[in-house]
């Protein structure tokens, strides 16, 4: 049998959770007296609801996710009004427009399906930065968290916006990168979209290893160093290729004293045998199943790696690091996939 739920008064569950948080440590009675002090002092106000004309409600989207087709079908074949909750809005300074900034999909929802307004509590305020934040509160946590694209895109929004915390500073720095060497940072599925594509004729879409390069050196050195070595040495692949970043990236992370222009140099030696990124990463993977059967697949450690062994036996020699022995890919060795070289190349380790 189904455990009964209880029908409980709303304040009786207050002070139960009151309880809870200082019983469990989650926060001590001075934190939350703190908490309270804060939010009661606070000049702003709970926002206004109200029913707001379709008409007049701007998206922006330097701010909002792209729209998931998907969600608003669902919406609209189970549309409701009863829980239609207000939508949250802003108007900035004298700006006359309602800026949406939470529940686009079921705005959408309501206008197809003929619908002239929506409920919306508006806030108004001074804060140009004030859609950014609160959109990231509202959506970061639950079913459909934010992506690293949409917290880049509201971390430019704020550097524009004259904020200059060290994470909106390094996301700008990172764009930079991207837009000086001509290459889109975005998401495949905005990639392959007609109206979100981005103009450069080169994409990235692995935002996280992107974060990675300008954690290491925030100046964007690296970065770009990174993005151009691939762009030149390989300037028929569209998407800069996450696995010869990571690659790339790690090996300058454990090594020491490498020369001016050794990812050209590299990967170059690297072209001679593989003639596309893409394939780099396919055969590096390839590898890595070979002499690691059933192990988990760790980017970093592999390509670094793979890229070094396969620089080694076409003749380099940059003096690249890497981690140990028991690290190797066994090309060296001879200890190669089958297929993994062209027949004309390396026939004796093939």
């Amino acid at each position: 049998m189904a455990v009964k739920r209880l029908t409980r008064k709303f304040s009786e569950v207050v002070a139960e959770v009151e309880r809870h948080i200082i019983d469990s440590g989650l926060a001590t009675e001075k934190e939350l007296k703190a908490w309270r002090l804060r939010a009661q002092t606070l000049p702003h106000k709970f926002p206004h609801s109200t029913m707001v004309l379709i008409e007049d409600m701007w998206i922006d989207y330097e701010v909002q996710r792209d729209v998931i087709y998907k969600h608003v079908i669902n919406i609209m074949k189970k549309w409701d009004p009863r829980i239609c909750s207000p939508g949250s809005a802003c108007c900035i300074k004298s700006d006359v427009r309602i800026m949406l900034y939470d529940a686009q999909h079921r705005s959408l929802a309501a206008a197809l399906l003929g619908f002239k307004e929506v409920p919306c509590a508006v806030v108004h305020t001074n804060d140009p930065n004030f859609p950014s934040y609160a959109f990231e509160l509202l959506n970061d946590t639950g079913v459909k968290r934010l992506t690293p694209g949409d917290l880049h895109r509201n971390a430019l929004v704020r550097y524009k916006n004259g904020s200059f915390d060290i994470k909106v500073v390094k996301a700008r720095k990172m764009q930079d990168q991207f837009d000086s060497v001509g290459i889109d940072l975005q998401d495949k599925a905005s990639r392959n979209s007609d109206s979100l594509r981005g103009e450069n004729p080169y994409f990235f879409s692995h935002f996280k290893y992107a974060q990675k390069a300008i954690d290491v050196d925030d100046s964007g050195k690296v970065l770009h160093s990174i993005l151009s070595a691939i762009v030149n040495v390989f300037p028929d692949d569209e998407e800069i290729d996450q696995g010869v970043f990571i690659g790339l990236y790690e090996l300058h992370r454990i090594g020491d004293n490498l020369p001016e222009g050794w990812m050209v140099t590299l990967l170059e030696s690297i072209a001679t045998t593989f003639k596309s990124s893409a394939v780099v990463h396919a055969k590096g993977r390839s590898q890595w199943a070979h002499v690691r059967p059933g192990a988990t697949w760790s980017a970093p450690e592999a390509m670094s790696n793979f890229m070094r062994e396969v620089h080694v036996i076409s003749g380099g020699t940059l003096p690249l690091s890497y981690h140990g022995e028991g690290s190797k890919m066994g090309i060296e060795e001879g200890n190669v996939a089958k297929g993994l070289f062209p027949k004309t190349k390396f026939k004796e380790l093939s």
